[in-house]
Parts: structure tokens; sequence; C-alpha cells
């Protein structure tokens, strides 16, 4: 119902139209009436929208028809509950939710309840082209107008090495660091200023899509662990909406698929918008079958 009441709050064009799913698990015939009741809530919250709503009952496993649904009629968007009826049948649609986002080439909206709308939206980049595609995104969606947004970008936090030295008995020892102290390579200070600089300039890159879609934000250059980082500065902030793309630069330049987004979907306090295409979980298979 916090995902109903989520689309319910999208300035969504006239010509929408709104699929409202619901799945009932093999042998649980107790939850078909539920799910009808639920429809003719959700119905009457989205009554108010100027689009076509209609409602579908599927049965089987819960994940899996709404993948398979999602991949016959193809949408704009997925809006799915973080939590749901089915804890008691251990189907934690946490779980669901996470094999949706993971297996889907469309976007999948995450809704965490309670819902209190859409004031503070929190936009995670790291310069690739997955984020700018998921910023793309965002500067079309269709936010209620008084939605604030802000752009995050996290980065690693740089340690400058140091030589050891170790007194014995005998003559001082010294062990070299893990990487050799070259003559022409970067100072600690001189990574840390070029990583500044180009924080800057994908917050800039980024701020500019969304300002020539007319969207202000501002931006936020985060140090440290970027799941870790995104989790407790969207929790401070009171953010409502976290965007962000489903595939990031590599492990050791910024932050990639698996990891950062399980942790999103379990752990994020706001709701969660993945941006997925087709094109990228062909690659992902692919990649997942050459291991």
């Amino acid at each position: 119902m916090a995902a109903t009441q989520l689309v319910s709050d999208l300035s969504l064009p006239r010509n929408s139209h709104i699929t409202i799913l619901g799945v009932v698990p093999p042998g649980e015939s107790l939850y078909e009436s539920r799910l009808r009741a639920a429809f003719v809530q959700a119905e009457k919250t989205l009554g108010r929208k100027a689009a076509e709503t209609e409602s579908v009952l599927l049965y089987g496993h819960v994940a899996k028809q709404l993948i398979e649904y999602g991949s016959a009629h193809p949408p704009d968007l997925m809006v799915i509950g973080a939590k749901g009826l089915y804890a008691t049948l251990k189907i934690l649609l946490g779980g669901v939710a996470q094999q949706v986002v993971q297996h889907a080439h469309w976007p999948v909206l995450v809704t965490r309840p309670p819902y209190h709308g859409l004031r503070r939206v929190l936009l995670a980049t790291d310069g690739s082209p997955n984020s700018r595609l998921a910023t793309e995104y965002l500067a079309l969606f269709p936010l209620p107008p008084q939605a604030e947004i802000q752009v995050a970008h996290a980065q690693p936090i740089l340690v400058e090495e140091t030589a050891t030295y170790v007194h014995h008995s005998g003559p001082i020892a010294y062990l070299a660091p893990s990487m050799p102290l070259m003559a022409d390579r970067p100072t600690a200070s001189h990574q840390m200023e070029l990583q500044e600089q180009r924080g800057r300039a994908i917050l800039a890159e980024t701020r500019g899509i969304l300002e020539a879609a007319g969207r202000k934000s501002k931006g936020i250059i985060l140090d440290g662990d970027p799941a870790s980082q995104l989790l407790a500065y969207s929790e401070q902030q009171g953010i409502d909406l976290i965007v962000a793309g489903s595939r990031g630069l590599s492990a050791i330049e910024g932050w990639w698929w698996g990891s950062v987004s399980r942790k999103l979907v379990h752990y994020a306090h706001s709701s969660v918008l993945f941006i997925r295409t087709e094109s990228e979980v062909r690659t992902e298979l692919k990649d997942s079958n050459s291991e």
C-alpha cells in the first residue's frame, strides 16, 4: 500500500497505464481474498489519477511471476513494497524485491514503509555510464513539484603509504611498503587533490544534466565505503528516495552492482529506485556464465 500511495503522488502523464499486480504463492489460496481486497483499496487510492488502471492476479513463485509479467509487458517502472503479507509463509518480500531488482531489465522502485511522501531525493553517482543513465531517467521522472534533489558522489578514503622501521637486536630492519615508492609516483596529498577534482567534475556533470531538464539540485561528496556512506547520509538527511544506476565502476574505482544494491535493498530506511536496462542484464548473465 506504500507503493500504491507513492505512485499516487507521482505527477504521471495523462495517458499513463497503471497495472496493479498481486501474486498468490502455490498452495496459499488464503491470500487470494486478501489480495483482491487490496486491489479494491489500491484502485480507490489511484482512482483520482488521470490514468487507466487495471488489476492482475498471478499464481506461482512471487518473484518469478513478477519478472515474467514484466518481461511480457515491459513497464517504464515497476514499484514493489519492501515488506509484504508473506512473512508468515517465510517468503520475505525483501528477498523477492532483491530478485526482481537483480533480474528485471526495467527500472524498479523498492518502496520502504512507512511512506511519508517524496520530499527529499538522493541521486548516487560515480561517473559511470549507468550513473548517467540514472541521472537522465531522474531528470524526466514525474516527481512531485516540491521534491528536492541532492546528488552524492562517494569516493574511497586515501591513506598515505609510509615506510616501516622495526628495531631488534641487530641492525635496523627496513620493511618496504606493499608498493614501491616511485620518484614519479603522485604523493598521497596529490592523489587526494586529483580525486577531489574528479569528484567535483562528476557532480558538476550530473547536476548539469538535471539542470538542463529544469531540475535544481545540490551536490555532496562522501568519503568512505559507498554503500555505508549512502545509507548513513540518507538516514541523517531524512531522504525519502535513493536513485542509483545498476552498474557502476570497478570495485577499486567506485561502486558496483552486487554489493551496493543488495545493501540498499535490505538496509536503506528510504525507498530505492534502481535503473536497469535489458542490455545490462544480458551482460551480467554473460559474465556469470563465463565464471
